[in-house]
């Protein structure tokens, strides 16, 4: 089915991640000309130049949305890199999302893990967004949140305070850009091995043992080629009609 994205210039965020980096192969496969960004450009020389043998045009970005000049700089870049961008994938994550619990996590941490996953990509997305509206042709945009940011878990709390607010930035970006043929969706994953398959396999016996798994309907863990066909689908003309849903991707966990 490659083709889905043909025509389309996406900028995914996070892209030297895992996940980050396969919805960059996803979305190649498919024919999207993509700005690649991630805390350290040089990261994604090797990511590049695969997609380039897909045939597809990259472009890589360094950026660390704890400096404001940064997303600003990413917004630019990423605009002229193919003289527009129809499809925006904000997958990046900050360096330690585990930090403790409510009361022991400084402040600096909690405006660090804001900033990271809230403040940054919108500051990037305010300078993004007013060329999209201005130039007619509509949009996409993914959010990729968290379960931490719906369901507590002992340790995340600033990760998922900040996720959750994500999720409401996401449901406002639908609201009030939805007129403009703009379009904001958030990707929810659950559990994701994210290795090799030794990995997945270590994570699937460590759930299994503490009876996570139990409430997992699959009965076993992701993997990030499970999830690439929901990102494509809402990165593409298909969900034309799809704004301010949290898709999510779980193995129906109960």
């Amino acid at each position: 089915m490659r083709g889905r994205l043909e025509k389309k210039r996406a900028l995914i965020t996070g892209a030297g991640g895992s996940m980050g980096s396969d919805i960059a192969r996803a979305f190649a496969n498919e024919g999207a000309d993509l700005v690649l960004s991630t805390r350290t450009a040089g990261k994604l020389d090797a990511l590049a130049e695969e997609i380039r043998g897909l045939g597809v045009r990259p472009a890589t970005v360094g950026c660390d949305f704890t400096n404001g000049e940064d997303a600003d700089r990413l917004a630019d870049a990423a605009w002229n890199a193919f003289g527009g961008i129809d499809v925006v994938v904000l997958s990046s994550q900050p360096p330690e999302p585990r930090l403790g619990d409510l009361l022991s996590t400084p402040e600096s941490a909690w405006a660090e893990q804001q900033q990271a996953i809230v403040w940054g990509p919108f500051r990037a997305l305010k300078r993004l967004v007013p060329k999209m509206i201005a130039a007619g042709s509509g949009g996409s945009i993914i959010t990729v949140t968290s379960s931490t940011g719906f369901e507590p878990v002992p340790e995340y709390g600033a990760y998922g305070v900040a996720k959750g607010a994500l999720w409401v930035l996401t449901l406002y970006m639908a609201a009030e850009w939805g007129r403009h043929g703009i379009r904001a969706n958030a990707f929810q994953p659950g559990t994701i091995a994210t290795g090799d398959d030794e990995q997945a396999s270590q994570l699937e016996a460590a759930l299994r043992s503490n009876g996570m798994l139990k409430r997992t309907a699959l009965d076993r863990v992701g993997r990030n080629s499970d999830c690439m066909g929901a990102l494509v689908h809402l990165a593409s003309d298909e969900s034309g009609y799809t704004t301010g849903q949290r898709i999510i991707v779980n193995g129906g966990r109960f």
